[in-house]
C-alpha cells in the first residue's frame, strides 16, 4: 500500500497541510465574513423593530393617559356645574327654589347625558387610535418578519 510507505510521507504531509491551509483561508476570508454580516444585519433589524415597538407603546400609553385625563376633567366639569347650580339654588327664595329645582333636574339630566356621551366618544376615539397604532405595529413587524 503506497500510502503507508514511509518514502511518501513528506509528500502526503505537504498536500494535507496545503489542503488544510486552503480550506482555512476559504472559510476565514469568504464564509465567516458573510455569516458575520448577516448576523449583524439581523441584530440591527431586530433592534430597529424593538425601538419602533417601544415608541408605539409609549404613544399608546400617552393616548391612554390622555383619555383618562379627559374623562377626569369631564367629571370635574360636571361636578363644578352641579356645584354652581346648587349654590345658585340655595340663594333663591322658596318659590324660586322650586322652579329652579325643576329646571335643574331637566338641565342636569341633559348635561350629564351630553357629558357622558362626550366622554364615551372621546374614550372610543382614543381606543380606536390605540387599536390603529397597535395594528400598524403588528403589520410592520409581521411584514419585516415575513421578508426574512
Amino acid at each position: 500500500m503506497p500510502q503507508l510507505a514511509v518514502e511518501t510521507f513528506p509528500s502526503q504531509i505537504f498536500w494535507i497541510l496545503l489542503g488544510f491551509c486552503l480550506v482555512y483561508f476559504f472559510i476565514s476570508k469568504i464564509v465567516t465574513p458573510n455569516i458575520e454580516e448577516t448576523l449583524q444585519n439581523r441584530a440591527t433589524h431586530v433592534g430597529d423593530l424593538l425601538n419602533a415597538a417601544k415608541q408605539l407603546r409609549t404613544e399608546a400609553e400617552k393616548l391612554e393617559t390622555d383619555a383618562v385625563s379627559a374623562l377626569e376633567s369631564t367629571k370635574l366639569e360636571a361636578m363644578v356645574a352641579e356645584s354652581e347650580l346648587l349654590t345658585e339654588y340655595r340663594e333663591r327664595s322658596l318659590k324660586e327654589k322650586e322652579e329652579l329645582y325643576n329646571l335643574f333636574s331637566k338641565r342636569s339630566k341633559i348635561e350629564l347625558e351630553a357629558i357622558s356621551k362626550s366622554a364615551d366618544e372621546t374614550f372610543e376615539k382614543i381606543s380606536n387610535d390605540m387599536d390603529k397604532i397597535l395594528d400598524t405595529a403588528i403589520k410592520t413587524i409581521s411584514r419585516s418578519v415575513s421578508k426574512k
